[in-house]
């Protein structure tokens, strides 16, 4: 048995980050609604159609035009039988469309309503456009460097969506055990830049607690030792030998034991220092340019050196590691005849299977099956199909 069977959530959301947390919720076995506009659906079809199928398994697609008096019926009535709705519009757009939290709770007293948006309901930037970029510019990311002697820069993924993804999966989880407890539904309004701010604290900490801004090169985590190297192969791999035994394995790896009493890097003050820092880098890499990143990785892993392959998408799907641990799984499309892979669920419990049960839908597929749950008889719904309500 999954956890969340029995529980109905109404999707009202679009793009990534509404979506992937419906899907962690669809995997903990509730039944999710997937309300999309009709002609185009959830954009991100056209957008990236890739990250549509990674992103919408264990749904179901419903195409109904909310913007009219007869599919806001369809949402009062799907509402009236959810327990949970999620929304990503931009602040005040649901409530212009009478589907808002005060409009569905009259519905559903006890209904879980979550909003995700770039800065949130509430504040001066609430009315903001934004996208991943802009929300970790304002909450600090931006400004966290990652490489020796380099600027910082953003992480190729969508960290913001993802960030707010997570705390709007924990939000929601939450708000359904305080509803088995106290029987009072609520409100949820999760900020995509507060999200990565939350996460900022473990970056923050010293200015918190010193009040002094830190240096562009002053970061703890940027360490020479603690980076990307190329390999002889052109590949790459990423070395993190922080700790002083991981610093010693390492030089003897590359047989130069002679680091370990140059004065420039012995002590954490010493390297630590920019100069020094810059100097070991291009030290290292050097050193690692004479091996590739095979013969690399294997001596590193006789000396415990923390390691690992800079890995391409197909690599990812290959790796052993994630394939035992049940972690690359497979699902057939029906709509595109074939099967793909899918990420699965990130965590394995004893008492709970993490199978796919249903592929990412074609759009509106479910949308005469969830209408006729409804009480909607067949002329109904040939009707609103007519009228373009849905489809």
């Amino acid at each position: 048995m999954l956890p969340l069977e029995g529980i109905h959530i109404l999707d009202l959301t679009r793009l990534l980050p509404g979506p992937f947390c419906t899907m962690l919720l669809g995997d903990l076995g509730a039944e999710v609604i997937k309300i999309e506009q009709p002609g185009t659906g959830d954009y991100i079809r056209q957008m990236f159609p890739g990250m549509y199928y990674a992103t919408n398994r264990n749904k179901k697609s419903v195409v109904v035009d909310m913007k009219v008096d007869e599919g806001k019926q369809v949402i009062y009535k799907l509402a009236k039988h959810s327990d949970v709705v999620l929304e990503s519009f931009r602040p005040g757009v649901v409530e212009k469309l009478k589907v808002g939290y005060e409009d569905l709770k009259r519905i559903k007293p006890d209904i879980i309503y979550g909003s995700v948006t770039g800065y949130g309901q509430t504040g001066p930037y609430r009315l903001r456009s934004g996208h991943d970029l802009n929300y970790l510019s304002s909450a600090g990311a931006m400004s966290v460097p990652a490489k020796v002697g380099q600027s910082p820069t953003r992480s190729g993924l969508p960290v913001s969506d993802l960030c707010a993804s997570m705390f709007a999966t924990v939000a929601v989880l939450t708000a359904l055990i305080y509803r088995d407890k106290t029987g009072k539904g609520q409100y949820l309004d999760v900020s995509m830049s507060d999200s990565i701010l939350s996460w900022m604290a473990s970056r923050l900490g010293e200015y918190m607690l010193t009040g002094e801004e830190p240096a562009q090169e002053g970061w703890e985590h940027v360490a020479a030792a603690n980076d990307v190297f190329e390999t002889s192969d052109g590949k790459k791999l990423s070395i993190a030998a922080i700790e002083a035994h991981f610093w010693e394995g390492f030089c003897k790896a590359i047989d130069r034991q002679d680091l370990l009493s140059d004065f420039r890097f012995n002590t954490r003050e010493n390297n630590q220092k920019p100069e020094n820092k810059l100097l070991l880098s291009q030290l290292m890499q050097k050193e690692l340019l004479k091996k590739t990143r095979v013969e690399w990785i294997a001596l590193f892993e006789e000396y415990d050196v923390p390691v690992a392959s800079v890995a391409s998408p197909a690599e990812v799907m290959a790796n052993p590691q994630f394939i035992s641990r049940g972690m690359i799984a497979e699902t057939f499309i029906p709509s595109l005849a074939r099967a793909i892979k899918q990420i699965s669920f990130p965590v394995i419990m004893s008492e709970m299977p993490r199978d796919v049960r249903t592929p990412p839908p074609a759009l509106g597929e479910h949308t005469e099956e969830v209408l006729r749950n409804l009480g909607f008889d067949l002329e109904s719904i040939n009707s609103l199909r007519t009228k373009g309500v849905i489809s």
